[in-house]
């Protein structure tokens, strides 16, 4: 009996020695952590709109620690994404104009609090260009567009809104002069219409119109 307590009393004590150990190594040593992170569309206020698309939809993001900590850091908190928030200052520049924003620890969106341990050390890509322009809003007129050939003098009415408002970059909706739907075939006399929307529009109100294929006017070719 006394044989088997011993036993025990030295299986403890090596299992205390090795717990001991094993937090002297991990304080000792530097550990790496990598994450691939979503990348969210940049956080900006509603006067202002992304114009270019990034062409990646993620960050490789490489974290260090050292010590216990990396250890409870990666138990209880776990980094969800990168976001890019901008805040323009000086609102009466030039616009569009282009904002490179390099990635930092700031940029990373965490479930359950930030690391206490581990630290953001490398982003890949490690920047973000972003070009910025002003919202805008417009009314313009709605032209059909036909997708095959109609009647001579005949021509598509547009029966409901004659114009729609259109939000969007003022660097190219300032430049439109009209929108237009998709094409039409002239098949029946009437149709409801999908307005194309164009890059770096983000709104148009409706978003459709109703039209029809109108005959033309009688022209008088002969008096009594």
């Amino acid at each position: 009996m006394i044989r088997n307590q011993t036993s025990l009393w030295q299986w403890i004590l090596a299992v205390i020695v090795s717990v001991a150990l094993w937090i002297f190594s991990m304080d000792e040593n530097r550990f790496e952590i990598n994450y691939s992170l979503p990348l969210l569309p940049p956080s900006i206020a509603p006067d202002f709109i992304v114009l270019n698309k990034i062409s990646y939809d993620s960050i490789e993001v490489t974290f260090t620690g050292k010590g216990s900590g990396v250890l409870r850091d990666q138990l209880i908190r776990h980094p969800n994404a990168i976001q890019v928030n901008i805040a323009l200052g000086d609102q009466n520049q030039d616009f569009p104009i282009l904002i490179t924003r390099e990635l930092t620890g700031n940029n990373i969106v965490f479930r359950e609090g930030r690391y206490s341990s581990l630290e953001a050390t490398t982003f890949t890509p490690g920047n973000i260009e972003l070009i910025i322009d002003r919202n805008i809003i417009r009314n313009l007129p709605v032209g059909i567009v036909s997708s095959a050939g109609i009647p001579e003098r005949y021509y598509w009415q547009v029966t409901s809104d004659s114009k729609v408002e259109v939000t969007g970059a003022e660097s190219i909706v300032s430049r439109l002069d009209s929108c237009y739907t998709i094409p039409v075939a002239p098949g029946t006399e009437d149709e409801h219409v999908t307005i194309v929307k164009p890059e770096g529009v983000v709104y148009i109100i409706p978003n459709s119109v109703s039209a029809e294929l109108t005959q033309p006017v009688p022209v008088i070719t002969e008096l009594d």
